[in-house]
Order: structure tokens, then C-alpha cells, then sequence
């Protein structure tokens, strides 16, 4: 999926290594969980400038624990970390090939943090599951998890503050379709709206020309919906909501399946975290249901038509599961949602 839709869709890309691998140079985040999520390593809490975690015994612990770590392996330089209240996040680099893998080194250190539990008198299981690795393959990664840390006290600040904001709803109905959604639900009541729909063959004169369109409606009140899919969409929906601008976002498969284990801890990535901290993003992702509707495979099947003859092709039916038609599907559905 394109950049503006992906970075907010329910799994992470990540990378695995081969064996030998873990030993050499790399950067790894680590994501380590407390024992049934318990606040075991501290209290989030706010200063009146910002977020701020509060540490127990055991939180600290976590952190003398990393002094530790890098006396034993001084190939490994801590870039970024940030102890929660029920987990505790990682940036590693290894800056040269040792003896052990990362993997190895993240278990011990996390033996040893289990280690300083019992003798603060903690007897459960410090942790419930082994860490979570991703591994930083592409440029602008690094960045982007160091800034994801750093801030993770404060997102979690404004998830407590607006609990309804990011309550993940799975039968959100409009226009007869089901939607799993999350955000701000009052925009699907505002009356004056706009769809953003653009080719992806479109010129950058073309897509500057639909920017200032949706701009000034967005400016005049207007609740801007799109499937952010091609380019020149993306680039709009961004602008859109960098200026502040309320925005509703179709997905394709955006959202963690429903009883999955990540359901209940999922939150929208990237910028979109902070434009739904304020209210100004809905995220919708029909059911499956809303796809082979009467109404959108009709409107489906015309789009895709039209665009073949177009160019001059002769049009073959495009199958229910494919990419091709649930990304025109999704324009379709926004259509609906628009001009109801």
C-alpha cells in the first residue's frame, strides 16, 4: 500500500535475519512486555510540559541493567530507550560481529532484569513472552524508531486522555456498508464533504490543481475522505492533514483481525497517531461485506470498464479478491459515503 495509507495498517514490516546474521553488524528495535501487561516498571504520569514515566524499583532496575549490557558486549551502542509502564523498548546497533547473536544478548538481558525482580521480592515472571525483534533495513528507519521512542511516553498520554479516539469500533454502519473503524465518528455527521480520487497517471500540475480545490473547500469547512492510494492522493491527504484539516482515510485491510493478539494494543502509526490525539482523522476499513455490495460492485465493475476502453482495451471482469479491484472498490465506496 502506498506511503500516506501504509504507515498506519495493523503489522509492521519486519525483516528476518539469517542465523549468522544476528551476529553482525545491524540495528535492531526490541520491544520487551511485562507479564500480563501488568505496570510493573511504572506509572505514566504528566508535569505540565509533558509526558513522563515515573519509574518503580523494577523500572529501574531495567535501566541498571543496561549499564551492564554494554560492559559485556562493547560491540553493541544503545541509540534510543524508553521504559514504559508495561513494557520496555530498545534501539540497538552492532558495530562490529560478536561472539553471540543480539538475539542471545536481548535474552540474557532480559534473564538478568528478571534476576534484579526477585531481588526487589517480585516472584511472578517478569516477562510472559520472548522480545520482539524488528530489524532496520531501510533508509529513514532509524530516524523514525528513535522519534517512535522517544515519544512513545507521550502517545500513550494522549491515548489516556482520549480513550474514545482510539477505541477500535468493528460495526461502524453508514450508507447500509459495515466498517471497522477509529477516530473521530462526529466527522461521518459533518454535511459538507469532499472525495479526493486522483490517477495515478495524473500530472503534478493536475495534482497541484486538486491541492488548492480541496484546500480552500477544507479551509470553507469541508470533511475531506480518501483511500490515499495513488501518489498524487497521498500527497493530498498529507497536506491535508499537516494544515489541520479534518480527514477521513479508507483502508484495505488496515486493521488487526478481530480477536487477534494484536487487536487490543493497536493504534494508528506515524503522523496519523497525533492527528487522531486531536480528533482530526477518521480511520474506516469496510468489512468484506461492503466489497461484493450490489451497489459498489456495480459502480466497481462501470469504473473498471471505463478505464479500459479508455485505453482501448477489452475489458475482462476483474475478480472480488484482486488489489486492482478492491483499490477502485475503496474509491467507489468513498464516492458512496460522499454524496449521501
Amino acid at each position: 500500500m502506498a506511503d500516506e495509507n501504509s504507515n498506519i495498517h495493523k503489522n509492521e514490516t519486519f525483516t528476518w535475519l539469517e542465523p549468522g546474521a544476528w551476529r553482525k553488524p545491524c540495528i535492531v528495535h526490541v520491544t520487551m512486555v511485562a507479564n500480563s501487561r501488568q505496570a510493573l516498571f511504572g506509572k505514566l504520569s504528566h508535569n505540565g510540559a509533558e509526558a513522563v514515566v515515573e519509574k518503580t524499583a523494577i523500572g529501574w532496575a531495567l535501566v541498571n541493567r543496561q549499564r551492564r549490557l554494554l560492559e559485556m558486549c562493547p560491540e553493541i551502542k544503545i541509540l534510543a530507550d524508553k521504559v514504559m509502564p508495561d513494557h520496555h523498548h530498545m534501539v540497538l546497533q552492532v558495530q562490529h560481529t560478536m561472539p553471540r547473536s543480539i538475539r542471545e544478548v536481548v535474552r540474557g538481558y532480559m534473564q538478568g532484569c528478571k534476576g534484579e525482580a526477585r531481588k526487589l521480592g517480585f516472584t511472578e515472571n517478569l516477562y510472559d513472552a520472548p522480545p520482539f525483534f524488528r530489524v532496520l533495513t531501510h533508509k529513514g528507519q532509524l530516524h523514525a524508531m528513535i522519534e517512535y521512542v522517544k515519544a512513545n511516553a507521550e502517545r500513550a498520554w494522549q491515548r489516556k486522555q482520549n480513550p474514545d479516539l482510539f477505541r477500535m469500533h468493528r460495526r461502524t454502519v453508514v450508507c447500509g456498508l459495515q466498517f471497522t473503524s477509529m477516530g473521530n465518528h462526529f466527522l461521518l455527521e459533518w454535511p459538507d464533504r469532499q472525495l479526493v480520487e486522483m490517477s495515478r497517471s495524473a500530472s503534478d500540475e493536475q495534482v497541484g490543481s486538486r491541492l488548492q480545490e480541496v484546500l480552500a473547500a477544507a479551509h470553507n469547512g469541508a470533511v475531506t475522505y480518501t483511500a490515499a492510494i495513488s501518489k498524487g492522493e497521498q500527497k493530498i491527504a498529507r497536506t491535508v492533514r499537516e494544515q489541520g484539516y479534518p480527514l477521513v482515510v479508507l483502508l484495505n485491510d488496515g486493521f488487526p483481525a478481530a480477536g487477534s493478539s494484536q487487536e487490543r494494543f493497536y493504534k494508528p502509526g506515524g503522523a496519523y497517531f497525533e492527528a487522531c490525539s486531536k480528533g482530526q482523522l477518521l480511520l474506516m476499513e469496510p468489512d468484506e461485506s461492503a466489497y461484493v455490495n450490489e451497489t459498489i460492485m456495480a459502480a466497481t465493475e462501470e469504473t473498471l470498464r471505463r478505464k479500459a476502453e479508455a485505453k482501448h482495451y477489452s475489458y475482462a471482469r476483474v475478480p472480488v479478491e484482486s488489489q486492482r479491484y478492491r483499490f477502485v472498490a475503496l474509491n467507489e465506496i468513498g464516492r458512496l459515503l460522499v454524496e449521501r
